[in-house]
């Protein structure tokens, strides 16, 4: 404290003069990172010295005369004060969860007047999921979840913008270090299309944080419908199986045909080549000459006898043996006339072909 602190101090209790002091808020909430802000009041004018404190730790000093002469930290002071009535505000920038606790403004010469200051901290909230579709008429439960909070926040929900009874959902919490995590479940039963939203927050939040959802319920089958469908099901599902039977049929039908033809075919060409074999095998051979009529005798005497070829010859006569002659010889020569010792002529035709 200055000298000027001081002399005053001693003026004021030899005076023995005691204002009224009063502070505005008694208690203020505030989130963490912003400020706080506090009003000392004084009705009675004279005082000389103005003292804040924060935790009873010196904040800063306030003359009546000259306003603010020391501060420390993130402390500042705005004069509001009027006609007869003095009133100085006390700001508290950037403040922090430790800044939690008793705001104290003193004159000096009367008693200190104490307000409380509580620091709080909002964290992140969500609905675990994300939009549903159901059958009308069916149970649906929704989780959401807030992190990071402190104190613990307070959970509504809202359903179609319209609030939601909190005997519908329960909340629980557990503290994590220096902030507190926590969850709330709403059961609702689909009754239409709605848009649901979770809330969460704490005093020192104006607007509390949401995360929302859409929820689309849709009709139910009727029984008939459902009926009809598993008929088609059904019926697809036979018709399905009848074609790959016949299809099937058809497959087996074209290689056994396909079979029967080709061993006809190896069948007839076997017989052609056994056909072509067998006319090779006969070429170079004779073959009887359907047109040969045989002469019968033209002479018949004591001395000549027919035989059973139907050939006559004598007995004197000498016989030459057959002469087998190839196509080309034969080609020239149709007959051949012998003539025995006796003179008699003997004609015998051989045809070869």
């Amino acid at each position: 404290m200055d000298i000027i602190g001081f002399i005053a101090l001693l003026l004021v209790v030899a005076e023995g003069v005691i204002a009224e002091v009063q502070v505005e808020p008694q208690n203020a909430t505030v989130l963490q990172h912003s400020e706080a802000r506090f009003n000392c009041s004084v009705s009675n004018p004279g005082w000389a010295v103005m003292i804040w404190s924060l935790n009873r730790v010196f904040a800063l000093t306030i003359l009546e005369t000259s306003g603010v002469v020391n501060s420390t930290g993130h402390f500042y002071a705005r004069n509001y004060s009027t006609a007869g009535k003095s009133r100085w505000e006390l700001i508290i920038e950037n403040v922090l969860r430790e800044d939690s606790g008793q705001v104290v403004c003193q004159i000096l010469g009367g008693e200190p007047v104490t307000a409380e200051l509580s620091v709080q901290e909002s964290g992140a909230v969500e609905i675990v999921g994300s939009n549903r579709t159901v059958t009308e008429g069916e149970r649906v439960v929704f989780q959401c979840l807030a992190a990071g909070w402190f104190p613990a926040p307070r959970f509504s929900w809202a359903l179609n913008g319209a609030p939601v009874a909190d005997d519908l959902f329960n909340s629980s919490s557990v503290e994590t270090g220096a902030v507190v995590n926590s969850s709330s479940s709403l059961s609702i039963t689909a009754s239409s299309s709605m848009r649901v939203e979770c809330l969460a927050t704490v005093p020192a939040l104006g607007t509390p944080r949401s995360s929302c959802v859409y929820l689309t319920a849709v009709k139910a089958v009727e029984p008939q419908t459902r009926d009809q469908t598993v008929l088609i099901a059904v019926t697809v599902s036979f018709s399905a199986a009848a074609l790959l039977v016949l299809f099937i049929i058809a497959v087996v039908f074209c290689c056994k045909r396909r079979k029967r033809a080709k061993s006809g075919y190896e069948k007839e060409a076997r017989a052609q080549s056994q056909r072509v074999k067998n006319t090779h095998t006969g070429e170079g051979q004779g073959h009887d000459n359907l047109g040969y009529v045989t002469e019968g005798p033209k002479v018949r005497d004591s001395n000549s006898d027919f035989t059973d070829s139907r050939y006559w010859h004598n007995s004197n006569s000498f016989q030459m043996p057959d002469v087998v002659r190839t196509p080309h010889e034969a080609s020239h020569a149709a007959s051949t006339v012998h003539v025995s010792d006796s003179g008699v002529r003997k004609h015998r035709h051989v045809t070869i072909v």
